[in-house]
């Protein structure tokens, strides 16, 4: 039978995206919120029906290299750096 000590200490050792509501209950609360977000976030993309880059620069950071971007639909984070 496992102790609620590891019981916690698995939970912790396991990945974000794996855990469960209940085992998310065990987090501390800044634990539970980034859980939560984090899962939230990978279903919003997983359910993406196509990502269509955004482009979020301006001109100026274009220029220099810098390429923001953003999924149009699910607004997955589309950036890169050409490394001018």
């Amino acid at each position: 039978m496992e102790t609620s000590e590891e019981r916690i200490a698995r939970v912790r050792r396991t990945p974000v995206g794996l855990l469960t509501e209940d085992e998310i209950g065990l987090l501390d609360p800044d634990g539970q919120i980034f859980a939560r977000r984090y899962q939230a976030r990978v279903a919003r993309e997983a359910a993406c029906p196509g990502h269509e880059r955004i482009l979020t620069a301006t001109r100026e950071q274009s220029n220099r290299g810098d390429h923001r971007g953003e999924c149009k639909h699910c607004g997955k984070d589309m950036s890169w750096d050409s490394g001018d």
